[in-house]
């Protein structure tokens, strides 16, 4: 199962995601379950990694565990980000949905802001 843990900031926006397990749903390769996964978290990943406005970086612990923390989005880019967010949890709360013996979401609290000077 793919666990999915969540921590929101006050503005209701990704502060911190954390991603571990595989969705078993078939052959390593040719898990159709985990390439929609795949798909939706890289696409959010890269395109906060292209931005220049937003302040994130991964934690590794040298586990399969992907962690990702938000520290900082500039002023220009608060609605940007929402939207982002927005789009990748709403696929992965579609998947789980349809999946939910392959994907499960915890969503939890992110002390602090994000959106700084906003």
């Amino acid at each position: 199962m793919i666990r999915v843990a969540v921590a929101l900031s006050e503005e209701k926006v990704i502060g911190e995601l954390v991603v571990e397990g595989h969705a078993g749903f078939g052959p390593k390769g040719l898990d159709i379950v985990c390439s929609a996964f795949t798909i939706l978290l890289r696409t959010f990943v890269r395109t906060v990694e292209a931005s220049t406005g937003v302040l994130w970086a991964v934690k590794e612990d040298g586990t399969d565990r992907f962690h990702l923390v938000m520290s900082g989005v500039s002023p220009d880019l608060t609605e940007q980000y929402r939207g982002w967010c927005e789009y990748l949890l709403r696929g992965l709360e579609d998947l789980a949905r349809d999946e939910p013996r392959r994907v499960q979401i915890e969503y939890g609290s992110h002390s602090g802001r994000l959106f700084h000077g906003s």
